[in-house]
């Protein structure tokens, strides 16, 4: 059947070119990992399909490629094809004119990919980028048998969410587990608290500087309220501020059953499959909670739907055969398969044809009923705007600040920011 899938592909793909001769150069930050062996065979089967073609995949380490890429949009020489996280960055260099739109694949992209997949990389009603790895979102993980032998039922609601945080504090257990020394883990709860309360469409126009909204705002400061309630209650452990995710403090709180839950991205149930086995069929998900009377839709994620996108900019000599390329990237079925073998969830209608884990299905569902899925806060925002984002709020999770000045604090370094 899946010979029969890729000749069929192949068939299609060569009756469909016209034999273009086109050199694509595409710039990505896959030195290493899953994806990128999955690029370089997907551009040499591209090749060996459209004969003329040459697409030269140029792979750079992270740093130095955002340093390279923004020369060369400054310089006019630029790749022809980029990859970007979307966001702010991004909409930098839309604003400058740099990036094409892909309006003439429009139709394509919403028939064949996740209806959120597409937020990080549109302004204006354009879509510019197209999803190349992996969906990743921040889900509540949480010990099944601590839940059952409690009669802890998923919470659906913040209200539920606090009676379930007191009933495990009452009975010895650590609610949640957070090592927030890195402050990114903690960021997770104000981003869903706000999008809880305010709604997808409220935050964009705050983190896009829109005229009228501000941080400054009833949802934000509610959402530092709430998150420093949760810290006053105790749904923490102590010094959490302190420890450290990557050195795997809070994971071995959660392994070792002392905590029954832990907010965290997907990318979690990889180290649970290296670090702790033996807890794997313990493990279960669900979204964070809906806020009452809030105005957030209770399926949406806080993550990203993409991670990463191929982007065509304006100075592509060959535009059509750089959208054929991007086309193509995952309609080749050889390409698909590679990528969730080696651990990527791609936003791809049809990816879950692919997927056998019980747990990865799972996500996949709750990505799929997502209308939205809010790209982190320190990707969306430039880098400067999203370290004062994480400190800001690393200090209300310390009761150093109050939500009314963290609120100000960073609508003001936006306003600086924006008024250069």
């Amino acid at each position: 059947m899946r010979r029969f899938l890729v000749i069929m592909l192949i068939v299609g793909l060569v009756s469909s070119s016209v034999m273009l001769a086109s050199v694509i150069t595409v710039w990505d930050v896959w030195t290493t990992g899953t994806m990128k062996p999955v690029i370089d065979e997907a551009a040499v089967r591209f090749e060996k399909w459209n004969p003329g073609m040459q697409i030269n995949v140029v792979h750079i380490q992270n740093d130095p490629f955002k340093t390279k890429l923004k020369i060369a949009m400054g310089a006019g020489t630029p790749p022809d094809i980029f990859q970007s996280w979307g966001g702010g960055v991004l909409k930098t260099y839309i604003d400058a004119g740099k990036v094409y739109p892909l309006d003439k694949l429009n139709a394509w992209l919403k028939a064949k990919f996740m209806s959120s997949a597409f937020d990080p990389v549109t302004f204006n009603g354009h879509i510019y980028g197209i999803p190349a790895e992996s969906v990743t979102g921040a889900f509540f993980w949480y010990r099944k048998s601590i839940f059952k032998k409690h009669n802890i039922q998923i919470p659906k609601t913040w209200s539920d969410f606090l009676d379930v945080c007191s009933k495990l504090k009452k009975n010895g257990i650590i609610p949640i587990a957070l090592a927030n020394r890195t402050k990114w883990p903690g960021s997770f709860y104000y981003m869903y608290l706000a999008d809880r309360i305010a709604g997808y469409e409220f935050v964009q126009k705050v983190l896009n500087h829109e005229k009228g909204y501000s941080f400054v705002s009833d949802p934000y400061i509610q959402a530092g309220k709430m998150l420093q309630e949760l810290v006053k209650m105790g749904a923490f452990e102590k010094g959490f501020n302190g420890l450290d995710y990557d050195t795997g403090q809070s994971r071995a709180l959660f392994y070792t059953g002392k905590s029954a839950m832990i907010l965290m991205g997907s990318w979690l149930y990889g180290a649970i499959k290296r670090e702790a086995p033996q807890v794997i069929d313990d493990i279960g998900i669900f979204n964070f909670p809906m806020v009452e009377n809030g105005k957030g839709d209770p399926d949406d994620l806080v993550g990203s739907p993409g991670q990463d996108y191929l982007c065509i900019t304006n100075a592509a000599k060959d535009k059509r055969a750089a959208m054929l390329f991007l086309r193509n990237y995952f309609t080749d079925a050889i390409a698909l398969q590679e990528a969730v073998a080696g651990g990527n969830l791609i936003p791809f209608k049809g990816v879950e044809t692919f997927v056998t884990d019980p747990v990865v299905s799972e996500e996949l569902n709750l990505f799929m009923g997502a209308k939205h899925v809010q790209l982190w806060y320190d990707q969306f925002l430039p880098p400067e705007l999203g370290e004062v984002h994480k400190n800001v709020v690393q200090a209300l999770f310390g009761l150093q600040i109050t939500p009314e000045q963290a609120s100000e604090q960073q609508q003001k370094a936006f306003d600086k920011y924006y008024s250069k």
